[in-house]
């Protein structure tokens, strides 16, 4: 007698990024992606400018199984620069072998800066 086993995989939802506040220069900001309904549980990554492993970043990752799949959260936490400004961010939930079961959702984060003004006071004085 012959046993198989099968491994269904079931494609989670696309990603969904939310914020936890604006975006503003300095502050610390929270950006979590929430992939829904995979099976088994999908990896969720992270990306600053494009989808590739050197452009992968560190985030907190939480996870909860349902009857329906697995809800996956991953939540990136980091100051904004200047440098950030106008910047793509990728979130990826996929499986790694097999990449045509990937869902990928851009955010391109717009700054609010915080731009130093510098007056100049002239005084003119007149005699006459």
């Amino acid at each position: 007698m012959f046993k198989h086993a099968f491994v269904i995989t079931v494609r989670p939802s696309p990603p969904v990024i939310s914020l936890t506040g604006p975006a503003i220069e300095g502050v610390p900001l929270t950006m979590n992606c929430l992939s829904t309904g995979g099976y088994p549980k999908q990896d969720v990554h992270w990306y600053r400018e494009s989808v590739s492993s050197a452009n992968r970043l560190t985030a907190l990752i939480t996870f909860v199984n349902s009857s329906s799949g697995y809800d996956v959260t991953s939540a990136l936490t980091f100051t904004p620069a200047k440098s950030d400004d106008g910047v793509s961010y990728f979130c990826q939930s996929s499986y790694g072998d097999e990449p045509r079961l990937s869902n990928t959702t851009k955010i391109d984060l717009l700054l609010a800066c915080r731009y130093s003004l510098s007056y100049v006071y002239t005084t003119r004085i007149f005699y006459g």
